[in-house]
């Protein structure tokens, strides 16, 4: 039976005594125009995007079945003090409503409850109240139905009533975004926090901003809620720790730390319902993890939370969330070891000043620190980031960090870890970059197992700025006008190759060619000959280049490249130095592994960070 609301005005239903706990958001011109992310809506209705707002006929429909604005009711009951909620909208005109709770066992979905509503002006409307939430999974949501002409929708959220609990945070969240001159991507986001979060009532009172600009490139933005700190370019591990230093001198100010990286796109209505969650939540250690969504295809989702098992296994990979199937499989709750730190939410009681990230530079940061930690992690539908794809900002000095911080990670990590793991997976990487010609980059993976071994007092006393040039110069590097001309056909040719075994272990014996005599190999006099290969900048395989004797390496979304050749002299001297590594490795790593183990404390306290970041000198100017 539905209840009929036809009170002509309403005054705002939000009080002090309740809280709301997630906004519903409309897709905006400036972050996202995905509607299926956001609601899903018949021809009888208009998106306006510069009212933001709905506009319905009679007869327009809109449901909210969506990665944005469902409401992930097992979550809240199971993780926070919420018990019931209640739901207002801002309307005009005359709707159904209904509340209905989908889960992946529920179909078709359940009604909770439904009412008509007359409003002949636009105000907000409580549509449903003290909802008793207990015994329900999946997620809630709100379908709105017109029953007339000329009727409008123009925002809503989900509260709860306060009457039996108390708000466990009465302090700010401090807002840490790490960046090395990506003014542009700094600049946008803190325009969009500003107007859509820093300057409503509520949320100015519950956040701060720190900027650690490692590339000392940004002005400040003369704002009490907004500190630019100039910081040594120690990459990410460093920037985010002189940001977790400078919060915990403030510590009595702030409850919870949110990294954020610099170049991404956020819905500043995130930080909102992360602050939110975390105000009623039972556990106060508990973090929270915001899934990456793609920057070049906004509706799939990357990743949401993380497994370290020997390698990076991506929970949730790949799901196109503007699918209600995928979204409720998103709902489901997975063990998580660690979250990337493009969004991620912990408390400050959990860190101090003896439990810091560890120097890694990049890579390997989000996964040490969180694990080290024991961190217990969730996510939620509707927080995320849009982020590039990983594989477009692929670099081959990526390999360095990749590999060194790998071996780092792992000895401090696994007891298990042995000198025979080590070599079978530096000798793999080394003879797989060898394989296809890039021997570069194989040098590369050479040099960050001999850094390894070095120890932790070589990462202790390392200039990172210095060592990173020294990296960058050491690697292939994509350019723009490189040698040879891009060929679309060559390019799929390799991306389509498939082979027989015979043929892999053909390659295999004559070390992917480079044991065959020279008159085996491709002719290259014209450009179709397969001599020439065009070559994915990822995903590439030693079949790609078997027999030829040279290639374009090739990133289709920047249109950059560089240019390998075959030879016989470079892949023959990095054999025998992966050799003479392995030896060294045997030699030394038991007494590396215990010296890593052991200066573990010394290297991730504040004492060691204040001296590696030089804190006195870059002193903080925001």
């Amino acid at each position: 039976m539905s209840d009929v609301l036809t009170n002509p005005r309403f005054e705002s239903q939000y009080t002090q005594t309740t809280v709301k706990l997630q906004n519903i958001i409309l897709p905006n011109l400036d972050i996202c125009t995905t509607e299926e992310l956001f609601l899903r809506l018949n021809p009888q209705c208009l998106l306006n995007y510069e009212d933001n707002s709905v506009e319905l006929k009679d007869g327009g429909f809109i449901s909210f079945d969506t990665y944005f604005n469902s409401f992930s009711i097992q979550k809240w009951q199971e993780h926070t003090k919420v018990k019931s909620i209640g739901i207002n909208l801002y309307l005009q005109g005359k709707f159904q409503v209904k509340l209905l709770n989908i889960d992946n066992c529920t179909y078709p979905p359940k009604i909770i409850s439904q009412k008509l509503v007359h409003n002949p002006h636009l105000d907000e409307v409580t549509l449903f109240d003290n909802v008793d939430i207990k015994g329900y999974q999946g997620l809630f949501y709100i379908e709105l139905r017109a029953l007339q002409r000329n009727c409008l929708f123009k925002g809503g959220y989900f509260y709860t009533d306060l009457f039996n609990l108390e708000k466990s945070l009465d302090k700010k969240l401090a807002i840490v975004i790490c960046t090395y001159k990506r003014e542009s991507y700094v600049i946008k986001n803190i325009r969009l926090l500003e107007k859509h979060l820093l300057s409503e009532p509520e949320s100015e009172k519950e956040f701060e901003i720190f900027i650690i600009d490692n590339g000392r490139t940004l002005d400040n933005f003369h704002s009490s809620q907004i500190h630019v700190i100039p910081n040594k370019n120690a990459g990410g591990s460093g920037g985010y720790t002189r940001g977790i230093i400078e919060v915990l001198e403030r510590k009595s100010n702030f409850s919870h730390i949110i990294f954020m990286d610099d170049d991404v796109i956020i819905y500043p209505e995130i930080f909102t319902r992360i602050y939110n969650f975390q105000s009623l939540a039972n556990n106060q250690d508990l973090c929270i993890g915001g899934s990456m969504l793609r920057l070049d295809t906004k509706y799939m989702q990357h990743e949401n939370g993380a497994i370290w098992n020997q390698e990076v296994i991506r929970l949730k990979p790949d799901l196109d969330l503007r699918d209600i199937n995928h979204v409720l499989f998103n709902e489901i709750e997975e063990y998580i070891s660690y979250n990337g730190w493009w969004l991620f939410c912990f408390p400050t009681q959990i860190i101090d000043e003896y439990k810091l990230p560890y120097p890694f530079f990049i890579k390997m940061d989000d996964m040490e620190l969180p694990m080290r930690l024991k961190c217990k992690i969730i996510t939620l539908n509707g927080v995320c980031v849009w982020h590039e794809a990983l594989e477009n900002k692929y670099s081959p000095m990526m390999n360095y960090y990749l590999r060194r911080n790998e071996l780092i990670f792992n000895v401090i990590t696994d007891d298990d870890f042995n000198e025979l793991k080590v070599i079978k997976r530096f000798v793999k990487f080394t003879l797989r970059e060898a394989f296809c010609y890039r021997y570069k980059s194989a040098k590369i993976t050479l040099e960050a197992v001999a850094d390894f071994l070095k120890g932790p007092y070589y990462l202790k006393t390392l200039d990172p700025e210095k060592k990173n040039l020294e990296v960058l110069s050491m690697g292939e590097k994509a350019v723009k006008n490189y040698d040879l001309p891009f060929i679309y056909e060559k390019y799929q040719e390799s991306i389509d190759e498939s082979e027989s075994s015979i043929h892999r272990w053909l390659r295999f014996i004559t070390l992917n060619g480079h044991l065959l005599p020279s008159f085996f190999f491709h002719k290259t006099s014209r450009l179709i000959d397969r001599g020439y290969r065009v070559i994915p900048m990822q995903g590439y395989r030693p079949v790609n280049i078997f027999k030829a004797q040279k290639a374009l390496y090739y990133n289709l979304h920047n249109r950059e490249g560089f240019v390998v050749k075959f030879s016989r002299t470079e892949f023959f001297k990095i054999s025998m130095q992966t050799m003479n590594l392995a030896w060294k490795v045997c030699l030394r790593f038991s007494q590396i592994k215990y010296l890593y183990k052991e200066t573990l404390p010394e290297l991730t306290n504040k004492a060691f960070w204040q001296r590696y970041l030089e804190i006195n000198k870059y002193s903080d100017c925001g």
